[in-house]
């Protein structure tokens, strides 16, 4: 099983949450392979990772250095993102030709179960799997796609890079951001939805069980993102929710896990799986949301749409 994370040191740390949800929710998988594609990871959180995953006999781990690769944006960055975000564009030139397929993970997740099934996902010939997202049909016209069209959350991404590289997808992103101007709507994200329409397979919800499913109820999320919201079946929903097999907290109407103020349900998963690595004497950060954002979200949340 071939894993893909990128972070830079800030984001290093959740990282490593992340890492050991997964391995600690999979020692049966015979072999893990983690790539981290490193945006100048500091060596005392490179020596915490190394330490962490040591101690998973099934588990190894590759560093790619993100530098080289970051000369090739062409990027005008008007929003607060890491550029660590535009790392998985470079997946089919930064991985070995004998690695075929990845499951690129979002720092932001936690894995709560046997990604086996996910993993041996048949991808129908398409570049790659993922979840569909809420989106607004402004967002996507952002990214040239018509209000019916589906659009993918890139947090969770199953890809066959034998596809990936075949279709020259890396080139066609660095294109697209080109022809962007380098400001593209949700950055990576919508590069890649503007990219591979109908080249993606949709995947269950529960391998990517996002913050607003947890904040709003199916009819209110309706209600929010108007026409073409209801793709996944409400009892779907209820059931992975419940049991989710990746947890993403997305900023969704709430602050993160690792921030006070965290309305999240399953806020204590992430937590309790801090508590079992070399970081677990951080401590909770000051939640940096606007007074104007934090009105919103109590607007959205607890109010009539």
């Amino acid at each position: 099983m071939n894993i893909l994370f990128s972070s830079d040191d800030n984001y290093a740390r959740h990282m490593g949450v992340a890492i050991y949800s997964l391995l600690s929710h999979n020692t049966d998988v015979e072999k893990i392979r983690l790539f981290i594609i490193d945006n100048h990871i500091s060596q005392l959180n490179i020596d915490k990772l190394e330490t962490e995953i040591n101690a998973f006999k099934n588990a190894e781990i590759t560093f790619i250095p993100f530098e080289t690769f970051e000369k090739q944006l062409n990027l005008n960055l008007a929003w607060p993102i890491s550029s660590s975000s535009y790392a998985r564009l470079f997946v089919g030139e930064m991985l070995p030709s004998d690695v075929e397929r990845v499951l690129y993970l979002d720092c932001d997740i936690i894995v709560n179960g046997s990604l086996s099934e996910l993993w041996e996902t048949d991808l129908k010939g398409k570049c790659l799997g993922a979840v569909q997202d809420t989106i607004p049909s402004k967002t996507k016209a952002g990214v040239g796609l018509f209000p019916q069209q589906p659009y993918f959350n890139a947090g969770v991404l199953l890809i066959d890079l034998k596809q990936w590289r075949r279709k020259e997808i890396g080139k066609a992103s660095l294109d697209f951001i080109i022809t962007h101007e380098g400001r593209v709507i949700h950055h990576d994200q919508g590069v890649l939805n503007g990219v591979l329409v109908e080249q993606w397979e949709r995947l269950p919800l529960k391998f990517n069980v996002m913050t607003v499913h947890y904040m709003m109820s199916q009819s209110k999320i309706k209600k929010f993102y108007k026409d073409y919201a209801d793709f996944y079946k409400a009892s779907e929903i209820e059931d992975f929710i419940k049991y989710p097999i990746i947890i993403h907290f997305t900023p969704s109407f709430t602050s993160r896990p690792w921030e006070t103020n965290c309305k999240h349900p399953l806020r204590d998963y992430y937590v309790r799986h801090l508590k079992e690595t070399p970081w677990n004497a951080y401590p909770i950060s000051r939640d940096k949301s606007t007074w104007y954002l934090r009105l919103l979200n109590f607007r959205y949340l607890y109010l009539p749409i």
